[in-house]
């Protein structure tokens, strides 16, 4: 640590992570790279994860204790603020890095004077075994910002400096990190290695598992503000009709699909001019969503939802390799029936 001061600050939030902490823990001890201190900051624990922590004789370690358990975000807060490291890497309780994560993120960050954060890819291990390969580069990863989180923030190393004035929001439940880097996209470039340095255990007592239908509803708020970074008449395009015919899918005639095929071009045209998003990548992402609300309308909406002549009249709408696509698939599907 030079003038005592370490290079990377490990902000490590944990809540009643008694069974995986001191995996964790020893996941972070052991990297490559040891100049860094380790914030553990506990959210009023009821098991015994606190002793676990303390069990520890590193120096580096500092636990802080809240003596109220106040959330997630609370905690983020108060580790980001507490660093004195040039970093910041992010951890999570559960979960397990690799030895070279550090050292590999450090190298990217310490290169590329433009990258500002650098995450990975993840291996899922416990209830699940799969993995996440998030898109390498920034114009990727602002585009795949409209569909989903494209930084697990657990797996990231930034500069502290240059997310100084971002701070996570107490209004973003369980989309926090979501929501962080949709801010943040804009004034600081991103990266993912593209290589598996962070391991993400998978369990039942987890926010994602639990609380699913309200990071469904945080999502489609970020994403909704994300697609008025276009300046589109938000009158002509209110957010409910938006919310239910895009976002849910809800769509039950060829006028809610011509609706939304007045939205995409007038994205595309907005976009085209302001380059908010890169335009080959945002022209990949509207591409790549009206496939999928074509394959909801003709393979998964209930047909009491839609008429078969309301279908007819989406299909002749559509570009021709959409047409085929659809031809195809249930050319597909009758074959498999007549097959059983």
């Amino acid at each position: 640590m030079k003038n005592n001061l370490p290079l990377i600050s490990v902000v490590l939030p944990v809540y009643n992570c008694g069974s995986y902490i001191s995996e964790a823990i020893e996941s972070i001890l052991s990297q490559t790279i040891s100049d860094f201190e380790l914030l553990i900051i506990d959210d009023a624990s009821q098991d015994d994860t606190v002793s676990q922590v303390e069990a520890f004789e590193d120096k580096r370690i500092r636990l802080i204790k809240k003596t109220v358990n106040k959330g997630l975000i609370d905690s983020l807060n108060l580790g980001f603020s507490l660093a004195k490291g040039k970093y910041i890497a992010r951890m999570d309780g559960d979960d397990i890095s690799l030895r070279n994560r550090f050292e590999k993120q450090l190298a990217i960050l310490e290169n590329n004077q433009d990258i500002k954060a650098v995450g990975c890819w993840l291996q899922f291990f416990g209830n699940e075994n799969k993995v996440l390969k998030h898109f390498e580069y920034h114009s990727q990863i602002q585009a795949q910002l409209l569909n989903s989180c494209p930084m697990s923030l657990g797996s990231v190393l930034l500069e502290k400096e240059a997310f100084k004035k971002f701070k996570f929001d107490k209004d973003k439940l369980h989309v926090e990190d979501y929501d962080f880097w949709s801010r943040s996209a804009w004034e600081c470039e991103f990266y993912n290695i593209p290589e598996f340095l962070y391991l993400y255990r998978v369990h039942g007592n987890q926010v994602s598992s639990k609380y699913r239908k309200i990071q469904l509803a945080g999502s489609i708020k970020i994403k909704l503000e994300l697609y008025k970074k276009l300046s589109y008449n938000c009158e002509k395009f209110p957010d409910h009709l938006l919310i239910r015919l895009f976002f849910k899918k809800e769509i039950k005639n060829a006028l809610d699909f011509k609706f939304l095929e007045k939205w995409f071009r007038t994205l595309l045209k907005k976009n085209s001019k302001d380059r908010v998003f890169e335009n080959t990548e945002f022209k990949k992402h509207i591409k790549q969503v009206r496939k999928m609300i074509i394959y909801h309308i003709f393979f998964l909406n209930p047909d009491s939802r839609i008429s078969f002549n309301q279908r007819l009249k989406i299909l002749s709408m559509l570009k021709w390799d959409e047409i085929n696509f659809v031809l195809r698939r249930k050319f597909r599907k009758r074959t498999r029936s007549l097959k059983e």
